[in-house]
């Protein structure tokens, strides 16, 4: 990935806002607050033929990056989806208490209880969890230790049974 270059030479100042032009032709615009917004072509362009009144007249203007097809897509699909969400609120909440009383739910709120519990004891007692955790590591280290030592007990017994 090739870094920008920000050329100083082909910077302006346009409606406050300090605008400069890097390798890829892509418009960087800095406004008074220090706030960076980067613009295609076709975006600088629309935002300057929007505000050329007040180029004109010297005043200040605040530069709009326009929303893509996908931003607008999304935003639509999400206004739909708390529209009906309103409109449908009974049911969904009917459906979350039903959900509750089900086994699933049962179950799912035991999790997050034990998940409670196990967090307030560590933060009650962090020694304690310390050490559990060190006991835990210790007995898993000797299990696997265990384990490879064995594999290469029988492994070599197995290849002394081909030097006879």
């Amino acid at each position: 990935m090739k870094t920008e270059m920000v050329s100083i030479t082909n910077s302006s100042v346009i409606g406050g806002n300090l605008v400069q032009l890097d390798n890829k032709n892509r418009y960087h615009v800095t406004d008074k607050n220090g706030r960076k917004k980067i613009l295609t072509k076709d975006q600088f362009d629309k935002n300057v033929n929007d505000n050329i009144d007040k180029i004109k007249n010297n005043e200040e203007f605040e530069f709009k990056k326009q929303m893509s097809t996908t931003q607008k897509t999304i935003f639509a699909l999400g206004t739909i989806g708390v529209i009906s969400a309103i409109f449908y609120h009974k049911n969904i909440l009917k459906f979350f208490k039903n959900l509750k009383s089900s086994e699933s739910g049962k179950k799912i709120e035991k999790g997050i209880k034990e998940t409670i519990n196990t967090v307030s004891e560590a933060v009650s007692n962090p020694k304690t969890t310390a050490e559990k955790v060190g006991d835990a590591a210790k007995n898993l280290t000797e299990k696997g230790t265990t384990a490879v030592l064995s594999f290469l007990d029988k492994t070599s017994n197995f290849l002394k049974g081909f030097k006879k």
